[in-house]
């Protein structure tokens, strides 16, 4: 993985070594997480949210890593790809935004519980 990785939902990443600042793209996935209601965040501050730039290596904007909000058998992460992400809508910064935001949620969903059918139900 590369780039920040993001802590508490409130909070800026903290960002990789010798950077003191997010990046443009870090701070778009921030802002996703500030966006979400309150009780999604707090789920948030216990999944880490990294930033990759491996998206094209699995052909996805995003994953979920982990078992779920109901177990603790494993780590959960979620994974926003940065390079695919910025290939597919790089080109309209507001387009590209809502597109992180959407990631996000649909990653977070599978966190909840949901599978890549109901999720696709929710709209994500």
């Amino acid at each position: 993985m590369s780039a920040g990785l993001l802590g508490e939902a409130s909070a800026y990443p903290r960002c990789v070594e010798g950077k003191s600042e997010p990046d443009e793209f870090e701070a778009l996935v921030a802002d996703a997480i500030d966006a979400l209601p309150e009780e999604f965040r707090k789920l948030l501050e216990k999944v880490p949210v990294v930033v990759s730039d491996r998206g094209a290596e699995d052909r996805a904007y995003g994953q979920y890593f982990g078992d779920g909000v109901a177990r603790e058998g494993y780590e959960d992460r979620i994974v926003i790809y940065r390079d695919t992400l910025e290939r597919d809508f790089g080109h309209d910064p507001e387009l590209l935004a809502r597109q992180v935001e959407r990631t996000l949620r649909h990653e977070l969903a599978h966190h909840l519980g949901w599978d890549e059918r109901g999720v696709g139900g929710l709209g994500l």
